[in-house]
């Protein structure tokens, strides 16, 4: 009894360590191509975990896909007013497989902006968790390491929209792209009733176990 309340002891405790520290790549693209703005979305060269499906980067119907640029997913058409413009956004759409759970860490990219003067000066990363209301970290045109640790991007099991907005362009000819992204997080098998419940007896288990040798203890001082 006590070989196998520690055995479940350990595994409690490395179940739990691997699920918090385990991050890995999500979902990726590193956009090497000769003509990525044919696609929308473009998924050539996407890189996923095998438990979730992605995809890929598309653009907002407010966009216009800028042909003939290698190895840059741009577009045109970004909002010229001092707000992100409705429709005018890259987006990525990322849903956890059947029996699994997705926690964020970060999204990563590297981004360019083209047409001196008329690209989009100011950037936001909204998600469909709250509608595309509330901004996410501090995206720059050149790129950044936005933070996606918050409580309301971990255990999903439903789809999610991300969605980064160009505005604050001097000319709907101002151009913008995405050169290459990266999602990084966890995915995660969400436990069976059955594995919760034995979960639950170990628990037991070894607490029942600890109790009994601090009362071996006390008897033997």
């Amino acid at each position: 009894m006590k070989v196998k309340a520690l055995l479940i002891g350990c595994l409690l405790a490395s179940s739990g360590w691997t699920e918090a520290n385990a991050a890995v790549i999500i979902s990726t693209n590193s956009i090497t191509d000769p003509d990525p703005g044919l696609s929308n979305p473009y998924v050539t060269g996407l890189i996923n975990d095998p438990n979730i499906t992605a995809s890929g980067i598309g653009r907002g119907t407010g966009l216009t896909a800028v042909t003939g640029t290698a190895n840059r997913y741009i577009a045109s058409g970004w909002s010229t007013t001092s707000a992100p413009g409705a429709n005018s956004y890259f987006t990525f759409t990322l849903d956890a497989n059947p029996g699994y759970k997705v926690n964020f860490t970060n999204f990563v990219y590297t981004g360019q902006a083209g047409n001196a003067g008329n690209a989009p000066t100011s950037f936001a990363f909204r998600s469909s968790v709250d509608g595309f209301v509330a901004d996410i970290g501090s995206p720059t045109a050149t790129g950044t390491t936005i933070d996606l640790s918050a409580p309301q991007f971990q255990n999903l099991t439903n789809p999610i929209e991300f969605r980064f907005y160009g505005y604050n362009a001097a000319g709907t000819s101002g151009r913008y792209s995405i050169n290459n992204y990266t999602f990084n997080g966890t995915v995660a098998a969400v436990p069976e009733p059955a594995s919760i419940a034995l979960l639950g007896v170990g628990s037991l288990l070894m607490g029942g176990y600890l109790r009994r040798t601090r009362s071996e203890a006390d008897t033997v001082a």
